[in-house]
């Protein structure tokens, strides 16, 4: 019978027979087919492409590369990266809640609070901590919105952030009511992600009472991206405040305090497990300011009557003492309260404080920048005393102005005020005196255009202060180089003049004009402006005592016999000098008035100003003599 299974006959077969003379091994590897036998030692073994010696080394190659690759990426995990990831893996297992500090409190000079810390409630979130699966999720946000009164896509939209920062916290919501707090506090353990937390809130007592006090103090609020960019190197997270403003800007570092920490242990689902460290925060420092708020209250309902009266809204007073610097009331209006930003404003009120056409949020007694008037006449008093261009009996012959060409630069007295010295000149505010000592006339030399300017900067025109508040606007002394390159033509004898008298384009802000005046006052020490109580005053001496007295002398006889008479029903004896300046040929000027008192021991000089309120004599002496009244009451009782 054939077999089905070998292909050939019998005969064929029998030709296999072993040969005993072959090797026995080769038979252990004949591999029998389905339809041949084939001998392996004797032929190559297919096993599909051949690869040559170059492929080889190249895969081999590959494959060393792809290996080494992952090693140095396992050892750059394991070594260079090992505190990050620790640190992540730690993250995962602890949750730190930071521990707010109380914001440092501010004082008056009598101990009164001007800004204190109130408790608020606040919901935050980690997205991290919320559930991965999505239903859950959803009942979660869905849950918590419910409980806020919030819409969840605005949860939601607060959700969505860069996966690098799905551990911060994100503020869901602030200021919430008592009972809203004690509502979530319940279903807090079924809210996972999401934590209640007290923080301090700012409060101003008497801002509301006294809006002027809001741009001395300013106010605090949530960070910009960009504040964020700038302070987050400083340990400040987003959800963190900051001062904007004033004092609380200038003072931040010293109010904010550190923040402290407390260390839980948690499971897969954010439950605490155990509390693991706690780290106290450390409140921020006290400010005891100079101001008073009595002066402060007193300034501002002054100022603001004045206004009234005059038919206009913005203005300015600024109360120094001129033997330390130290500032005893700060008014810009018109004003706000500060209360409202710490509340959360809208963007409604915030956009009407914007649009608002008399600028509110503006801090005009430091920021403000307007043409002097004839206050700066002191200063040109005792630079024509210092340089030697006058004597205190040198006199000059007023007759109504001076004519230069075509051009006349008038007194503002019609037929002048006939012969008149340097106390007289300040007395009643000569134009004609100072225009001659200024840039002289018909042979007399005055003092030009660079001894003029030189001076002015002397006394801490054309710079800041260095008051300790932020915003401070510098104003501006013009010299012949500027207007030649800014205008485009050169400085004229007519230039001289108006800058002698306070006009052309010298800026000014009231404190600039108070503490020039305090430097009067005080025998000529430039004093730095300050608000918050220092051991030490800081101080420049830019007046020979011998001059500086002289312009003294005018300014009593000013408020004696001369424009700022008024002030001569006072119970005491003062100096000052008014200004009226000139912004636009068809605006309405400015009222100025810079005064001090006592006269033989000054303690406080009073500088007001009205925009557009017109003669600074009408408009701004009764509200320097309403001040003046209220600091002696008050020293009279001490």
């Amino acid at each position: 019978m054939r077999n089905e299974w070998f292909p050939g006959s019998m005969d064929e077969c029998k030709d296999l027979r072993l040969d005993p003379s072959e090797d026995p091994r080769q038979f252990q590897h004949e591999v029998l087919f389905e339809h041949q036998v084939d001998h392996l030692g004797e032929r190559k073994l297919f096993v599909g492409l051949a690869y040559t010696g170059r492929r080889f080394f190249i895969a081999l190659g590959v494959i060393a590369f792809v290996i080494g690759g992952l090693i140095g990426r396992a050892a750059w995990m394991q070594i260079y990266r090992v505190q990050d990831y620790q640190r992540l893996a730690a993250s995962n297992r602890l949750r730190q809640t930071p521990l707010w500090p109380n914001r440092g409190q501010v004082f008056d000079r009598e101990g009164r609070v001007l800004a204190e810390n109130v408790p608020r409630f606040q919901v935050t979130v980690i997205p991290r901590d919320l559930p991965r699966d999505p239903d859950e999720r959803a009942t979660i946000i869905g849950r918590t919105a419910r409980i806020l009164g919030a819409h969840v896509a605005d949860i939601e939209d607060l959700l969505n952030v860069p996966p690098e920062r799905t551990g911060e916290r994100i503020l869901v919501a602030d200021q919430i009511s008592y009972p809203l707090a004690m509502q979530f506090v319940v279903a807090e353990p079924h809210l996972q992600g999401f934590s209640l937390e007290t923080r301090p809130k700012r409060a101003y007592p008497f801002s509301t009472e006294l809006p002027s006090l809001s741009h001395v103090l300013g106010y605090v609020g949530r960070m910009s991206e960009t504040e964020y960019a700038t302070f987050s190197a400083q340990g400040y997270q987003r959800t963190d405040e900051l001062g904007k403003t004033g004092l609380e800007r200038s003072y931040e570092s010293q109010l904010r305090g550190t923040v402290g920490v407390e260390g839980r242990e948690v499971d897969a689902v954010g439950n605490v497990q155990a509390l693991v460290k706690r780290q106290p925060p450390q409140n921020g420092q006290d400010l005891t300011l100079s101001l008073d708020v009595d002066l402060q209250r007193v300034a501002e309902q002054s100022l603001r009557k004045a206004l009234l009266a005059a038919h206009v809204n913005r203005g300015s007073v600024v109360v120094m003492d001129p033997r330390d610097g130290s500032i005893l009331a700060l008014v810009s209006w018109p004003a706000f309260d500060d209360n409202v930003f710490a509340n959360g404003i809208s963007s409604t009120q915030y956009q009407a404080l914007l649009n608002d056409p008399d600028h509110p949020l503006f801090p005009r007694a430091w920021a403000g920048e307007y043409p002097s008037g004839s206050t700066v006449k002191l200063v040109v008093s005792v630079a024509a005393l210092a340089e030697h261009v006058i004597a205190p009996s040198t006199t000059v012959l007023s007759t109504g102005g001076l004519r230069v060409g075509q051009w006349f630069f008038p007194d503002w007295k019609v037929g002048g005020h006939g012969i008149t010295d340097v106390r007289k000149a300040i007395a009643l505010s000569v134009n004609t005196f100072y225009y001659t000592v200024g840039g002289g006339y018909n042979g007399f030399v005055g003092l030009g255009v660079d001894r003029l300017t030189s001076w002015m900067r002397r006394f801490g025109l054309g710079a800041p202060t260095g008051i300790d508040i932020s915003g401070e606007a510098p104003g501006f002394v013009p010299s012949t180089a500027w207007k030649k390159q800014t205008k485009g033509v050169s400085w004229y004898i007519g230039d001289t003049y108006n800058l002698s008298i306070g006009q052309g384009d010298l800026l000014v802000t009231p404190l600039q004009v108070a503490r020039y005046t305090a430097a009067i006052a005080n025998g000529g020490l430039l004093m730095t402006p300050h608000l918050v109580m220092q051991e030490a005053a800081t101080s420049t001496r830019v007046g020979d005592p011998a001059d500086v007295e002289v312009v003294r002398e005018g300014m009593h006889d000013n408020t004696t016999y001369g424009s700022g008479r008024a002030l001569s029903t006072l119970p005491f004896p003062t100096g000052g000098k008014t200004g009226t300046a000139q912004f636009g040929m068809d605006k309405q000027t400015h009222g100025w008035f810079t005064s001090f008192a006592p006269y033989d021991k000054p303690e406080i000089v009073v500088t007001v100003m009205l925009e557009s309120g017109g003669e600074g004599s009408t408009v701004c002496i009764p509200v320097a003599k309403d001040v003046m009244l209220e600091w002696w009451k008050k020293k009279q009782s001490h």
